[in-house]
């Protein structure tokens, strides 16, 4: 009885992390949003979006593509933000937050140019994930010069 109560209340035991990608294409669907907000997806974003999950969130290449079409086709159906950054919230560590900012301004930087929308989504979800200014424009810098150096 008593090891049925801890099981009822303990989700993380239930869920097997493997099974449950949620999380994942929630924060890829924001990483698209990135790239749709001025509303061409080139391929310097495609490559850095799929180089981002592989070292940045240790997803192996075969797969990337699923995640990505599962991703989309969230990202398609969503209403708002709200939907993505709640799941962020509810599982990310701190650390783990500011990782996704900085990745999503590494594809916003992708194509070498920082669009206003590009912008304003990436503000957007740092509020919404309780990212600090100071953090947010740390992580712009950091992708700007990771970008600048990969130019040279």
């Amino acid at each position: 009885m008593k090891k049925f109560f801890e099981n009822l209340f303990d989700k993380k035991e239930l869920v097997d992390p493997e099974e449950d990608n949620s999380v994942l294409i929630s924060a890829i669907s924001l990483m698209i949003e990135v790239s749709l907000a001025d509303e061409i997806m080139d391929d310097a974003e495609i490559e850095t979006l799929k180089s981002v999950l592989l070292k940045e969130f240790s997803v192996s290449q075969s797969e990337i593509d699923g995640l990505i079409s599962d991703a989309k086709a969230n990202q398609n159906s969503s209403t708002s933000l709200y939907e993505f950054t709640r799941k962020i919230n509810d599982e990310y560590k701190f650390e783990d937050k500011k990782n996704l900012i900085l990745s999503m301004w590494k594809i916003a930087f992708a194509d070498g140019n920082i669009d206003k929308y590009e912008e304003y989504v990436i503000r957007k979800v740092s509020d919404l994930i309780y990212i600090s200014h100071p953090d947010f424009i740390k992580s712009k810098q950091v992708a700007r010069e990771e970008y600048e150096n990969r130019k040279t």
